[in-house]
């Protein structure tokens, strides 16, 4: 590894598979938004197909339809919409 490159590890323990994917998929995620030269390598208990597939389950969930209606982000946007419903309703 050169002077340029880093690298660090993180190890769960008690994590399902379906966390599992969700966590390298935000890890993933998190990183590509930093817009840097990376690598995330899943270990050598899940196949890519099931982290593809965990990905693929993110774009059903609809903040519209409240698919994450209990979430706190779904409240407060809930809460957001309705208020300025209101305040385009009363004129103010």
């Amino acid at each position: 590894m050169s002077q340029d490159e880093r690298e660090f590890t993180v190890r769960l323990r008690g994590v399902g598979p379906g966390r599992y994917a969700d966590i390298v998929n935000a890890v993933w995620l998190q990183m590509q938004a930093v817009g840097c030269d990376f690598t995330v390598t899943p270990d050598g208990h899940v196949k890519a197909a099931a982290l593809d597939a965990r990905w693929d389950d993110y774009s059903k969930v609809s903040w519209t339809e409240g698919g994450r209606g209990r979430t706190p982000q779904a409240k407060a946007a809930r809460a957001h919409r309705s208020r300025n419903r209101r305040s385009a309703g009363t004129g103010g």
